[in-house]
């Protein structure tokens, strides 16, 4: 076994540093004192970038009086000077760099273990055990030293690639960003569903919003090819399935369930299924999830198949942190929020709606109405309500259809996009082009007062 440290590497990119300054903002990317094994090393590095933020030359005497003395009491000029002296070869330096920050990695690994051996035998439950070494485990990586705030000036000159990007995707016909929902008038107002976002996807019961998120997992994992995961706290896998290859097959789902659908949709049922079966798409129904094994569940499946998206069914079901169910709720969708950006995905989460939209007159749901806590509004980058006017009014013009409202969006606009919604298969689909709602009745004109006090009470 290599030892985790390399004195000559070391001395090789302290030495280049002080021979060609220039170097200095290349080499030093990505690198703290801690990277440094040697303390003696690690003031070097300090008194360099230390003369570095004053603007005067940087050499080995300007150091090391920077420096003065060093822990061990010597001389810091004398030591400068002999790291110099022994550089071999200045056009090594990055590989001298490189070989820093491997061990420093190499260390932290190291300490990693004895932190887990810690955390074991704490008294929290496995779980949250498991969660707190995965997330110590992530946090470990090369640039852990580098510095978070950028001149804006530099961050422009990476935008304008991205804007090219965009404008070459535009020019082939390719308008999505993310991952599409298979709507397109959604997709047309989300953009796709976008990395480290977190969708809040909300409805009453009977709406039909796990049916619409599966619709987006379903689009991504079998005609996307993306690596998605269902994390249900509500339903099991066999139902699931059930729901998957009803919409896929566009099969009855009470055929599917009542077993007479390998008879009548024997054809249907076989494609469906094959398609299914080899996609990227998997399923936990862990019921009485935390939100610390749901993260350990992302985590480890992202880091064994990949991952794409995620959708948890639903937030009221999971155990969350805190005194009382609100504070439980606020560490829940923090959590979920956390996790897509540190995974880099979409991450869906449904929740359920609280009774106030039912006592009014008008039903669609807004933000207010989201169950126990402010601050899924908070944490959510983009909110869609899932409403079905024939729900409540069963003599509506607007059967079959859908509204998926946008509550809230980061960078996105709200509004309402109207979907074909298909009670029997299970799923959303987009409109018929030219659809338009019914034009409402207007009322009778009355033309004389008579006529418009007919049904008041008289004075």
């Amino acid at each position: 076994m290599r030892d985790p440290y390399s004195i000559e590497a070391e001395h090789g990119l302290l030495g280049a540093m002080m021979i060609r300054p220039e170097l200095i903002d290349t080499l030093s990317d990505d690198l703290s004192p801690e990277s440094f094994y040697f303390v003696e090393n690690a003031e070097v590095f300090r008194g360099i970038m230390a003369v570095r933020a004053t603007g005067k030359a940087v050499d080995f005497l300007t150091v090391g009086e920077q420096i003065g003395n060093l822990p061990n009491g010597d001389r810091a000029l004398a030591y400068c000077a002999e790291i110099v002296d022994n550089t071999p070869s200045v056009a090594s330096a990055k590989t001298y760099a490189g070989i820093v920050r491997e061990r420093a990695i190499e260390r932290a690994l190291y300490s990693l273990g004895e932190q887990a051996m810690e955390i074991a035998q704490g008294t929290e439950d496995v779980q949250a055990k498991i969660a707190a070494v995965q997330a110590a485990a992530m946090s470990i990586d090369c640039g852990a030293g580098a510095d978070d705030i950028v001149k804006a000036g530099d961050v422009m000159a990476d935008q304008v690639d991205v804007w090219q990007e965009r404008h070459d995707r535009h020019a082939r016909g390719e308008t999505l960003i993310g991952i599409s929902t298979g709507l397109k008038d959604l997709d047309d107002k989300l953009g796709g569903l976008q990395p480290d976002h977190l969708y809040v996807v909300a409805g009453r019961p009977a709406m039909g919003k796990t049916t619409l998120a599966m619709g987006f997992v379903g689009e991504a994992a079998i005609r996307q090819n993306k690596s998605s995961l269902v994390i249900s706290l509500e339903m099991n896998k066999g139902q699931l399935i059930d729901r998957l290859v009803a919409s896929e097959g566009r099969i009855p789902l009470t055929l599917v369930k009542n077993g007479t659908a390998c008879q009548d949709h024997g054809a249907e049922l076989s494609a469906a299924a094959g398609v299914i079966r080899h996609a990227p798409l998997f399923i936990a129904d862990k019921a009485g999830s935390s939100i610390g094994r749901i993260r350990s569940l992302a985590r480890r499946h992202k880091m064994r198949y990949g991952l794409d998206l995620l959708m948890i069914d639903y937030l009221q079901l999971v155990e969350g942190d805190g005194g009382n169910r609100t504070e439980e709720v606020s560490s829940i969708s923090r959590g979920c929020k956390l996790l897509a950006g540190e995974l880099g995905i979409p991450v869906v989460l449904l929740s359920q709606l609280s009774r106030k939209c039912e006592e009014r007159p008008n039903k669609r749901p807004v933000p207010s109405d989201l169950r126990e806590s402010g601050a899924i509004e908070q944490d959510a980058d983009v909110i869609l309500f899932v409403y079905r006017d024939e729900v409540y009014h069963e003599n509506t013009d607007a059967k079959g259809i859908a509204e998926i409202i946008i509550g809230k969006g980061r960078d996105v606009e709200t509004g309402t996009v109207r979907t074909a919604f298909l009670g029997q298969y299970n799923r959303f689909e987009n409109l018929a082009a030219g659809w338009a709602p019914a034009p409402k009745a207007q009322p009778e004109k009355v033309t004389s007062l008579a006529g418009r006090y007919a049904n008041k009470d008289r004075f």
